[in-house]
């Protein structure tokens, strides 16, 4: 009775061995990034609750902080393209001027939502006025722009990104590295929308990572198979 072996040849045995390790450390790199988006969820989610602290130099992303000082209304921006609850609108951001210092820090004051008349932008006026305001550290991606040209002339302007590297330089002043997303205490907030720190939940990077492992075993069973099959010819 002849007996099967198995001789797949070096040109298939040179493209199982490429596309394998490609697919086996795909999967292992998906899994690295759920676990790192899971550890990040966890530490935002921790920090929410605390009690805000002071804004410092220390200050990082995702804390939660408190700044004191003057609003300034005059040089407002609005960010273009904030879909809430199916309605499109902007997200407001407001130059704040820090208590004792020459810097201002940009707050997210929330959402509002578009003028019928596309061409008339929304009134986004405020008080003017010394205040108190807490909330939580973001620095924005640059992700998808609709546009070439991100930042209209007129003030109040009109971004089409919320990236601070992008929008600090409509600004003459000193601009801290992070924008405030305001909690929705503060007299001067509009509609808030819950931040979220990532755009890709843990779960779907695990089922992206099942995805290469599936396709790292059926090349496997595939090879097996016509090793076997093309010495039977």
């Amino acid at each position: 009775m002849k007996k099967n072996k198995f001789n797949p040849g070096i040109n298939i045995t040179i493209f199982f061995v490429f596309f394998a390790t490609l697919f086996f450390s795909l999967g292992l790199w998906q899994i690295d990034r759920g676990q790192a988006k899971t550890v990040l969820l966890d530490e935002f989610e921790k920090n929410s609750f605390k009690s805000p602290e002071y804004i410092s130099k220390d200050s990082k992303k995702w804390d939660r902080v408190y700044v004191e000082g003057a609003w300034d209304g005059s040089n407002q921006l609005l960010i273009d393209n904030i879909i809430r609850k199916g309605i499109a609108g902007y997200k407001v951001l407001t130059p704040f001027r820090l208590k004792n210092t020459n810097e201002i820090i940009l707050i997210d004051r929330g959402w509002i939502p578009r003028n019928r008349n596309m061409e008339v932008l929304p009134n986004i006026d405020l008080i003017n006025s010394n205040e108190r305001v807490s909330g939580i550290l973001e620095s924005p991606e640059l992700g998808l722009t609709l546009s070439d040209e991100l930042v209209t002339d007129a003030w109040p302007k009109v971004s089409q990104t919320k990236n601070l590297e992008v929008i600090s330089k409509e600004y003459s002043d000193l601009i801290y590295p992070f924008i405030l997303l305001a909690d929705p205490t503060s007299r001067n907030s509009l509609e808030y929308i819950k931040i979220n720190p990532t755009n890709m939940t843990p779960i779907k990077h695990y089922g992206y990572s099942a995805q290469w492992f599936l396709m790292f075993i059926v090349l496997c069973v595939m090879y097996v198979w016509y090793g076997i099959k093309r010495n039977e010819k």
